[in-house]
C-alpha cells in the first residue's frame, strides 16, 4: 500500500503579485548586462532589443486576442514615449559601455527625482521635504562612488556618468508620456508597449543607419543576448512588473524595485569583476535609499 504524495501549496493569490513584481525586478536586472554581452554597437543594440520585444508583444496580441485599436491622441502621446525611450538607450547603451552596467543603472533610477521635476513643473504636482532628502542623499551617495574631483575623472568616466543621468532624463519623459497615453480606459497595456517598441525600433533603426553603424549580429553569444534583453528583460519583466504592482503597497513596490539596480550592481561585480572599494559600498546604499525615499508616496 503506497501513502499518497502531500498536497502541494500553492502560493496564496494575496501574495502572487508580489512574486510577480520580484520576478519582473529580477528580469530587468540582467538588461544591461545582456548589453554589455552583445558585441554591437549601442543604437543598433537598441533596435534588436525593441525588435525581439516587438515581436514577443505582437505575437502575446495575437494569441491572446487582445485589444490593440485605440484613439488618436494615446496613439501619438505612446509614439512620443516611443521616442524619448530610444533616446534614453542612445544615451544608456553608451554609459553602459563606459561606466559599467551597475552605475549606469544606478544612474538611470535617479528618473524618480527627474519625473518628480517635471511632474512639478508641467503637472503642478508638489515636492515634498522628504523628497528633497533623498535627492541630497543620491547626490551624496554619487560622490562617494565617483570622488568630489570631478575634472580628475578619466574623460571617458565622466561621460558615461553624464549619459547616465541623461538616461535618467529621458527616461522620466518616457514615463510621463507613457501614464498619459495609458489613461485612455481602452487602452491595452500590451497594444500601447508594442507601440512603443515599434516606435523606438523605427528611431534606433534610424540612428544606426544614419551614424553608419552596422547592423550585424557577429555571433550567437551576441544573438542571444540581444533575444534576452529583448525578450526576457524588456517583454517578460515589463509585462510581470506591469501587472503586479497595481496590487501591492507602494512602499513595499517601492522597496522591491531597489532590487533592479541592486542586482545590476551585484551582476557586474561577479560577472565583470568591478572593483568596489568599501566607501562605494556605501554610496551605492546611500543611492538607493535616496531613490527609495523619493519613490514613497503616503
Amino acid at each position: 500500500m503506497t501513502s499518497n504524495p502531500p498536497p502541494a501549496h500553492p502560493i496564496p493569490p494575496a501574495r502572487r503579485p508580489l512574486w510577480r513584481l520580484l520576478a519582473g525586478s529580477v528580469c530587468i536586472s540582467f538588461s544591461p548586462i545582456f548589453i554589455k554581452l552583445a558585441d554591437v554597437s549601442p543604437d543598433s543594440a537598441g533596435f534588436y532589443r525593441m525588435l525581439f520585444s516587438g515581436l514577443a508583444l505582437l505575437l502575446w496580441l495575437i494569441l491572446a486576442r487582445l485589444p490593440w485599436r485605440m484613439p488618436r491622441r494615446p496613439w501619438l502621446l505612446l509614439a512620443a514615449a516611443g521616442l524619448f525611450l530610444g533616446v534614453d538607450f542612445m544615451c544608456w547603451h553608451r554609459s553602459i559601455h563606459l561606466v559599467g552596467p551597475g552605475l549606469s543603472t544606478l544612474l538611470g533610477n535617479f528618473q524618480i527625482f527627474f519625473t518628480a521635476l517635471f511632474s512639478w513643473l508641467f503637472l503642478r504636482q508638489k515636492i515634498t521635504g522628504w523628497f528633497m532628502a533623498a535627492v541630497v542623499l543620491a547626490l551624496a551617495g554619487l560622490l562617494l562612488i565617483t570622488g568630489v574631483d570631478g575634472p580628475g575623472l578619466d574623460a571617458g568616466y565622466r561621460l558615461g556618468i553624464l549619459l547616465g543621468l541623461g538616461t535618467a532624463v529621458f527616461y522620466s519623459g518616457y514615463i510621463l508620456f507613457l501614464q498619459q497615453g495609458m489613461e485612455h480606459s481602452e487602452t491595452s497595456g500590451t497594444a500601447a508597449m508594442l507601440v512603443v517598441s515599434v516606435v523606438c525600433m523605427s528611431f534606433m533603426g534610424t540612428i544606426t543607419a544614419a551614424t553608419g553603424a552596422s547592423f550585424h549580429i557577429p555571433d550567437a553569444g551576441s544573438l542571444f543576448a540581444l533575444i534576452g534583453v529583448g525578450v526576457v528583460s524588456t517583454t517578460l519583466g515589463w509585462s510581470l512588473i506591469s501587472s503586479a504592482i497595481r496590487h501591492i503597497r507602494a512602499t513595499v513596490a517601492g522597496l522591491v524595485l531597489l532590487l533592479q539596480p541592486a542586482l545590476s550592481m551585484l551582476w557586474d561585480v561577479l560577472i565583470f569583476a568591478r572593483p568596489t572599494a568599501g566607501h562605494e559600498v556605501f554610496g551605492i546604499i546611500l543611492i538607493l535609499f535616496g531613490i527609495f525615499l523619493g519613490s514613497w508616496r503616503r
